[in-house]
């Protein structure tokens, strides 16, 4: 129940390494997040940023041009979506690190060999995603202080209600685009005619009717969009 009543987190990590209960030099990055203050999204933010804050602070910063850090933000589909999301970069050519990746550990193969932490996004990325030239992060309620963060140590911010359909989809490979300086592919445009199609082909299955769109705020903003 950790700061249902403020515990000190800084200190009792201190403690910890004091007394050798965790070596010197072992990693504790933290966030206070306390209890009955905002909801998920704003742990999901501070969590964020508090591992950001604690590879990043007082390191030297040395800018890479087109290198883009992406945050997906608190997404439940993240299995398929980021996986999807690394998909289309890959297919760009850019060069970019996806800040908490939790698609491989979310869905670890059953194959017989046992795996603590299949993929994810490694250590060494995160301290390097000091110098990128820009973080991207696809959920704006749930990134807007650790957005705050990256603006203050130099990087250029941009954020979107999750890239949800061919609006959203086109407004932020565009976005990487222009960061990165890579052209949007063939293949891409490609991929987004034949759902243009498909959309058109239903849309008398669809046409006329109500929905109830319940979920987080950028989810939500992005069905209803």
């Amino acid at each position: 129940m950790a700061e249902v009543i403020g515990d000190d987190l800084h200190s009792f990590i201190q403690n910890a390494k004091d007394e050798d209960s965790v070596p010197r030099d072992f990693d504790v990055p933290f966030a206070h997040t306390p209890a009955f203050v905002g909801s998920h999204v704003d742990g999901y933010d501070n969590m964020v940023k508090g591992i950001l804050e604690h590879f990043w602070k007082g390191q030297e910063r040395t800018q890479i041009e087109g290198t883009i850090n992406i945050i997906p933000g608190f997404d439940g589909f993240c299995v398929g979506n980021n996986r999807e999301l690394k998909r289309l970069l890959d297919v760009m050519g850019v060069s970019y690190t996806l800040i908490q990746d939790a698609s491989d550990q979310f869905d670890t193969p059953s194959d017989g060999e046992y795996r603590m932490y299949d993929g994810g996004t490694k250590i060494n990325e995160v301290k390097k995603a000091l110098n990128a030239e820009a973080t991207l992060s696809l959920q704006h309620h749930n990134t807007r202080k650790t957005l705050g963060y990256c603006e203050e140590v130099g990087q250029a911010t941009a954020s979107s209600h999750y890239p949800l359909g061919v609006q959203a989809t086109d407004e932020f490979l565009m976005e990487v685009a222009a960061i990165s300086g890579k052209e949007i592919p063939e293949a891409i445009r490609l991929e987004r005619g034949r759902l243009v199609d498909a959309m058109a082909d239903s849309q008398s299955w669809l046409h006329g009717k109500k929905y109830a769109i319940y979920g987080d705020p950028d989810f939500v903003h992005a069905m209803a969009r």
